[in-house]
């Protein structure tokens, strides 16, 4: 049996957009801090069925795949299988430690863990050695931003390789709030599609890698409040091309509101508080320094006690 877990991401310069669908090929490099403590766990057992086949493992948040969802999973496990040159028919387990399908990386976790497993599964029986950034493409191809979760820390996802960034910026604190934890209406795969018909798709790469440089410099300068600026920026870009797709869709609800209204104001007052952002959903995750854990501690509690938070 193989056991493996992998983390969720969150993506600062975001993915949307592919120049190849079927590849999972992104129109513009992308950012991300690993999201350790949000993990999905994969195991792996040889199996005397005909056929391979998936379960959920117990778990707070176990996974109830849909006819689809398991579908898609399975065939990327027989992807995995043939370029591993793993022959036999296997189980496939795998639960989450976060709420599933409400945009929280779920499918970066998940992908991500099952190539970790399958790789896993090749070093046991003799199989070639990959570098990181050979795998993520290898991941890429069942979900693109999961070759972002086999690295911690900064991963930066650029002409199709992954790279660690070693930023000054380290051991930072991850909470998210979760507004709404229901599948959501609209995957992140639909979206990727349906965000080339917003009239506001044109010229967004450009757009993506300047923020990228700017968020880069940021970083390096030690600039946190012009990396608020420039995050703030860029997941406010990703919702609008949502809105303006043909036809329109989107995440934020009156919670998502009240959550980033609270803590612009909280910026406001103390020209201090954390990176923000968001994935494809309505949830509102909050990046902060490791020097600010009392302040984070503080916001949580006065600002969102009435909010579930991971």
């Amino acid at each position: 049996m193989i056991k493996v877990s992998s983390p969720s991401n969150i993506a600062l310069i975001k993915y949307m957009g592919k120049t190849d669908v079927n590849n999972n090929i992104p129109t513009n490099s992308s950012l991300s801090w690993s999201i350790d403590h949000l993990k999905t766990f994969v195991e792996i057992e040889s199996s005397n069925n005909n056929k391979d086949n998936w379960l959920p493992l117990e778990s707070e948040f176990a996974i109830d795949l849909s006819e689809k969802s398991v579908e898609r999973f399975l065939n990327f496990w027989s992807y995995l299988k043939d370029r591993f040159n793993i022959e036999g028919n296997y189980t496939v387990k795998s639960a989450n430690n976060f709420p599933y399908g409400c945009g929280l990386a779920s499918s970066a976790s998940s992908f991500s863990a099952l190539t970790k497993a399958a790789y896993q599964l090749s070093l046991n029986k003799g199989g070639k050695t990959l570098t990181m950034s050979e795998l993520g493409e290898v991941s890429a191809k069942g979900s693109g931003s999961s070759c972002r979760s086999l690295e911690s820390g900064w991963v930066k996802w650029q002409a199709g390789k992954i790279e660690k960034q070693d930023f000054p910026y380290k051991n930072l604190i991850h909470k998210v709030v979760v507004v709404e934890d229901g599948e959501k209406k609209v995957s992140s795969s639909a979206a990727h599609k349906l965000v080339a018909g917003s009239s506001l798709f044109p010229g967004r790469p450009e757009r993506a890698e300047l923020r990228l440089h700017e968020l880069t410099k940021a970083f390096q300068n030690k600039d946190w409040q012009k990396a608020y600026q420039v995050s703030w920026a860029e997941f406010w870009d990703m919702h609008a091309l949502f809105e303006t797709s043909v036809p329109g869709f989107g995440y934020m609800n009156g919670k998502t509101m009240e959550c980033l209204n609270i803590i612009r104001s909280v910026w406001e007052d103390k020209l201090d508080g954390p990176i923000v952002t968001m994935d494809a959903g309505p949830n509102v995750h909050f990046l902060f320094r490791d020097d600010q854990k009392e302040f984070c501690n503080q916001i949580m509690k006065e600002h969102f006690s009435g909010f579930k938070v991971l």
